[in-house]
């Protein structure tokens, strides 16, 4: 039996994704993300990764509500530990953050399947910047995003968004190119775009059956980790200014 079933992905059809009558099928699919966590977060928490559990944060509620109308993908979400928040907040100024507001490493569901994924919101503006400015900074550090993108194999996909209108998709396997990386690198602006790289499954995937699937979806979290302890902000990664330029300034 596979972790996700089709049935799972019923609620969250367009059609659907606005229907309360759909809340305890979207439940279900949640509980289940709630079994991967309790099965994956130790692991995480054994190999010192620099990401964490935020219980009012890193699930997605399944209860259609005012504040969530539509529900069209149910996500497991972990960031940055609370007082490295806080600390990037203290140094850079701006409004107070909040969790949507950091990067973060996630496995998800949705119409089309299961997802793992790599987000920098574009509210997450500073960690955006610190991405932007590290790998831009020299040909060595763009050589070592292109080495963690070819460890995924041929798996996973980059989406750059605007106010949720996609304005780039392209094939990590293409982002080893160095052309390829630098025209990418030129349409993305900090603060502006969303940038995600997700790996996607058929939740009929073999390798999601429920004996595998924590194991094979903390394999692909632990890939993408690499991209996110090489670009999210912290006191010991920090390619940020006190004073940062706004997007316009970037481009």
């Amino acid at each position: 039996m596979n972790l996700f079933a089709l049935s799972d992905l019923r609620g969250l059809r367009q059609e659907h994704a606005s229907d309360p009558a759909y809340d305890l099928a979207r439940k279900h699919t949640r509980n289940q993300l709630v079994w991967l966590h309790e099965r994956i977060y130790g692991e995480m928490r054994a190999r010192k990764w620099d990401v964490y559990f935020r219980p009012e944060w890193s699930l997605s509620p399944p209860n259609v509500s005012p504040d969530t109308p539509v529900i069209d993908a149910l996500c497991l979400r972990y960031t940055k530990a609370e007082y490295v928040a806080r600390l990037m907040q203290k140094q850079f100024g701006g409004p107070p953050l909040y969790w949507d507001d950091c990067a973060w490493l996630g496995v998800g569901v949705d119409e089309q399947g299961v997802f793992v994924e790599w987000n920098i919101p574009a509210s997450a503006r500073l960690d955006a910047l610190n991405f932007y400015n590290k790998v831009m900074q020299s040909a060595p550090e763009k050589r070592t995003v292109r080495q963690i993108l070819a460890e995924l194999g041929g798996e996973g996909t980059l989406t750059l968004q605007s106010e949720r209108e996609e304005v780039l998709r392209v094939r990590c396997a293409r982002l080893v190119d160095l052309n390829v990386l630098n025209t990418t690198l030129e349409k993305f602006v900090p603060g502006v775009h969303a940038w995600n790289i997700a790996i996607r499954f058929l939740v009929t995937d073999n390798r999601l059956q429920a004996s595998s699937a924590p194991d094979e979806l903390l394999y692909r979290l632990a890939q993408l980790y690499g991209l996110h302890q090489y670009a999210a902000w912290s006191p010991r990664n920090n390619f940020l200014n006190a004073l940062q330029p706004t997007s316009a300034e970037l481009h």
